[in-house]
């Protein structure tokens, strides 16, 4: 019996991957298969996998055209044979405890749609707790909690064996926010229930796919095109959704010192949410600019 599926997407990340894969085979739950989809790499993973992999039979391996994260996940979600999903990241190290953890939260509530835990960063040798999460009690959580960002990254479960889902988006310029469109599309009527422990560690990098402020910016604007005709939302949301969407883009123009435009990303989100705590700090830093705040530093 195979209860979950554990959706591993990769693309040219052999020198990465079997750390990802081998943190998975170290799980404490036995009940799992390993589905990685190689999102059409052009490097040495396919003899990677099939040398260090061919003789274990919980690891499955499948290679597809390049077609972004989201149709690869979509790809594993149609290979799986679990009751439940676990979307997981190839740079990214699993906890012993990470699928025993999700079991016992299901076992408490047995019609349970989508679960998650909480994760760290790791990076120059460093571990370091996600600022936000700290805070973040164990429970219930609805999509409106969610209409400013997906704090939750792809680490994240969901049932699938009733297969009443709906799928990631596959559009290529939607790269970056696949998991997090995902994520509101599936909780329209549902709910997800967060676990108050670490159960994953994100390996933060140069590839990783965030690293690049412009497509990110430009994923965003997508992203919320995308839920304003996929998604039901009332006046309220919506200007939240926009409102903390300009938030997100005026951090990013910041990070890449683009002060004009992350100015005007700020005073956007000012005027859809008003002079907040958060949206003060953010727009003295934009007039700051980065560079002077990291010559003061």
């Amino acid at each position: 019996m195979i209860f979950f599926s554990v959706i591993i997407p990769t693309y040219n990340r052999a020198h990465l991957l079997t750390e990802a894969v081998d943190s998975v085979l170290a799980q404490q739950y036995l009940l799992y298969e390993v589905i990685i989809v190689d999102d059409g790499s052009t490097d040495n993973t396919c003899e990677v996998i099939e040398n260090k992999y061919r003789t274990e039979s919980r690891v499955r391996y499948f290679q597809k055209k390049n077609e972004e994260r989201g149709a690869s996940r979509n790809y594993g979600l149609k290979k799986s044979k679990g009751n439940y999903a676990v979307f997981f990241d190839s740079d990214d190290w699993m906890m012993p405890h990470y699928l025993e953890t999700l079991k016992n939260v299901i076992e408490q509530y047995p019609n349970i749609s989508l679960v998650a835990t909480k994760y760290n960063y790791r990076q120059h040798g460093k571990t370091e707790e996600h600022k936000a999460l700290r805070s973040l009690t164990r429970g219930w959580y609805d999509r409106n909690y969610f209409l400013q960002g997906n704090i939750l990254a792809c680490n994240y479960c969901i049932r699938i064996e009733d297969f009443s889902f709906k799928l990631f988006p596959e559009e290529r310029e939607l790269a970056t926010m696949e998991d997090w469109l995902f994520l509101l599309a599936n909780m329209e009527s549902d709910k997800i229930y967060i676990e108050d422990k670490i159960c994953v560690t994100m390996r933060q990098h140069d590839e990783r796919s965030m690293q690049d402020n412009q497509k990110v910016i430009a994923a965003r604007k997508k992203a919320i095109h995308w839920l304003m005709q996929h998604i039901s939302l009332d006046k309220n949301e919506q200007t939240i959704l926009r409102g903390w969407s300009h938030y997100f883009c005026a951090i990013h123009q910041y990070l890449d010192h683009k002060r004009k435009e992350a100015l005007a990303e700020a005073f956007a989100a000012i005027k859809l949410l008003g002079l907040g705590r958060k949206l003060i700090f953010l727009l003295l830093k934009c007039i700051i600019g980065r560079k002077n705040i990291m010559r003061l530093k």
